[in-house]
């Protein structure tokens, strides 16, 4: 365990130099913020909706029967879909569909889908993507539960109703959860109700205050930025707070299309570093970013322009997850 902390400490000193780059990366974003390509930005907000946020990677076929799916849901408060696209080849094609979408409302009664906002990105920045939107929302004055969901992934009716009975402040409520004994890989099924040691990000209710901490960015090697999931786990527990298995009905579909195989050999290594030199690393002083209270998802300028480009580099486009 001794050689193994030296191995990651290394690391972490050799990749200082990209990682300043990538934070510098994430910065510009949350500083400067996003446009919507279509949706009507961060007035909404505040508005009550629960945010859905959906990272979009490889199935564009999937997006009407998302919609459908989630017009469906069996919940009282309204909720808003918030999707972050990492594949600027189907950017056009979902400012297409969510346009229509948006022009159906007119004249509709309200119901639980109350709206959806489109961010095309011009960088896969993975399913951390999913992070920097709620960043933003924060920033808008945002707080409460938020819900992350995979585009592979088909909900019940019931689904935001069986997070939200679980859910508390300071707590992430996972569909996806497990065991893990030694290693990420050997792991062991768990109980709906009961503790895991790994939460996933697909079909998770959450506290948004997760990403308030600054930490959560600056300290997030860009080594491992494709494994959000174990990072928000590690993050979550470093804080102390509550994360119980959901109770709810998730099915996978198109599962073929997932990104995250490539990732598989970093997993191992990412737990490793977290149960050896990750909780050094988080105490160590960080430097604070007011300005990165600054950024908003925001209206695009112009409504019927086919797509709306956020203000940040196009660096390198990562392997995407789902």
């Amino acid at each position: 365990m001794q050689r193994a902390a030296l191995r990651h400490a290394f690391r972490l000193i050799k990749d200082l130099p990209r990682d300043r780059r990538w934070q510098r990366q994430l910065g510009t974003i949350l500083e400067q913020g996003v446009h919507t390509t279509e949706g009507i930005g961060a007035t909404g907000f505040t508005d009550g909706a629960v945010p859905i946020i959906m990272c979009l990677w490889n199935r564009p076929e999937r997006i009407r029967g998302i919609i459908n799916m989630l017009e469906a849901l069996d919940w009282k408060r309204p909720v808003r879909l918030v999707l972050w696209n990492n594949n600027a080849d189907d950017a056009a094609f979902y400012t297409n569909v969510i346009r229509e979408w948006h022009d159906k409302q007119r004249g509709r009664e309200p119901h639980v889908l109350r709206a959806i906002d489109l961010i095309n990105s011009p960088t896969n920045f993975g399913g951390l993507g999913r992070f920097l939107a709620a960043r933003l929302m924060w920033n808008a004055g945002y707080r409460g539960p938020i819900v992350t969901l995979d585009d592979d992934q088909n909900v019940s009716p019931y689904f935001i109703r069986d997070l939200k009975r679980q859910w508390t402040p300071h707590s992430i409520i996972p569909w996806w959860g497990f065991k893990l004994h030694g290693s990420y890989w050997r792991r062991s099924e768990i109980e709906p109700g009961t503790v895991p040691d790994h939460a996933g990000t697909g079909g998770t209710m959450l506290d948004i205050e997760l990403v308030a901490d600054d930490r959560f960015f600056s300290r997030l090697p860009h080594r491992y930025a494709y494994l959000e999931d174990q990072w928000m786990t590690f993050f979550a527990k470093s804080k102390n707070w509550r994360i119980i298995k959901a109770r709810t009905e998730i099915t996978l579909v198109s599962e073929e299309k997932n990104q995250y195989h490539g990732l598989k050999p970093l997993k191992d290594v990412f737990y490793m570093w977290q149960h050896t030199v990750g909780s050094l690393w988080l105490r160590l002083p960080a430097k604070s970013h007011p300005e990165w209270s600054a950024g908003r998802i925001n209206e695009a300028p112009d409504r019927f322009s086919s797509t709306r480009w956020m203000k940040t580099s196009r660096g390198s486009t990562g392997r995407g997850e789902r």
